[in-house]
C-alpha cells in the first residue's frame, strides 16, 4: 500500500476548526518553516494558543483511528502545521527533510479542511515512479504517505485551499516492513469477520505470529 486515503472528521468537525483557524490574526508567510525556500508560497498560522489546541485535536483524532493505526504504526504525530495557499500561491517539487530535533519523519499526511469545489488548482502532485498521482480530497478527509515521495501542491487559480499538514514517526521505520505488517493485520481481521470466531485456532496462531514479528521493531 503506497499511501492511504480516508475520513477523518466529519463536516460539523471541519466547518468548527476551520471557522478557528480563520478567525486567528496569527497567519504569517508559510517560508517560516521553510527558510531560503524559493519554492513555497503560501501562508501558515503561527504558535499561538488556538494552534495549540487544535493540534492537541487533531492528533487525538488519527491516534484514537484504528485504520491509520494498522497503516502507520505511529510512536509520534509532531511538527502539526495549518495551511492557506491562496490565487497565485503553491508550494513547488520538493521532498520533506527527514528528520528533525523533534522526530524522525517516516510518513507524511495532509487534511484538507474544505472542499475542492471551493478552489481551483491546489491539488497535491506525488511522484511515485513511475506514477505522477494528482490528490484533491474532499473536506474532512486524510492521506498519509512515505515522507520520501517527491511532492507539491499545484498553484491556486481560484478561491484558497485549506489544509493541515504534519508527520508520523512510526515505530516500523522501513516502508516495506510498515507494509507487510499492516496487510498480515487487515488479513487477520478479514478472517476473522469470515470465520465470525475470534477464537479459532488460524487466527491464533495469525496472531501470535504477527505479535512476535511485531515485537522485534519494538525498543
Amino acid at each position: 500500500m503506497l499511501y492511504f486515503a480516508g475520513h477523518l472528521f466529519n463536516q460539523e468537525k471541519s466547518d468548527e476548526l476551520r471557522k478557528r483557524l480563520i478567525l486567528s490574526n496569527k497567519w504569517v508567510d508559510g517560508k517560516v518553516s521553510a527558510k531560503g525556500s524559493e519554492v513555497k508560497r503560501n501562508l501558515q498560522l503561527n504558535n499561538c494558543d488556538e494552534k495549540t489546541s487544535i493540534t492537541a485535536e487533531v492528533i487525538e483524532k488519527i491516534e484514537n483511528n484504528s485504520l491509520i493505526n494498522s497503516f502507520s504504526f505511529p510512536a509520534k504525530i509532531f511538527n502539526i502545521l495549518f495551511t492557506r495557499t491562496g490565487v497565485g500561491m503553491y508550494y513547488g517539487p520538493h521532498v520533506d527533510i527527514p528528520y528533525l530535533p523533534t522526530g524522525r519523519r517516516d510518513l507524511s499526511f495532509t487534511i484538507f479542511l474544505n472542499n475542492p469545489n471551493e478552489y481551483e488548482g491546489g491539488e497535491l502532485k506525488l511522484y511515485i515512479t513511475p506514477e505522477t498521482k494528482k490528490i484533491k480530497m474532499n473536506q474532512g478527509d486524510i492521506i498519509i504517505y512515505p515522507t520520501k515521495y517527491l511532492h507539491e501542491v499545484t498553484q491556486v487559480t481560484k478561491g484558497e485551499r485549506m489544509v493541515c499538514v504534519g508527520w508520523i514517526e512510526s515505530q516500523i521505520p522501513r516502508d516495506d516492513d510498515r507494509e507487510s505488517l499492516s496487510l498480515m493485520s487487515r488479513g487477520i481481521t478479514e478472517i476473522n469477520k469470515q470465520l465470525g470466531n475470534t477464537n479459532a485456532p488460524a487466527i491464533q496462531n495469525l496472531r501470535n505470529s504477527f505479535n512476535n514479528i511485531y515485537k522485534r521493531f519494538l525498543n
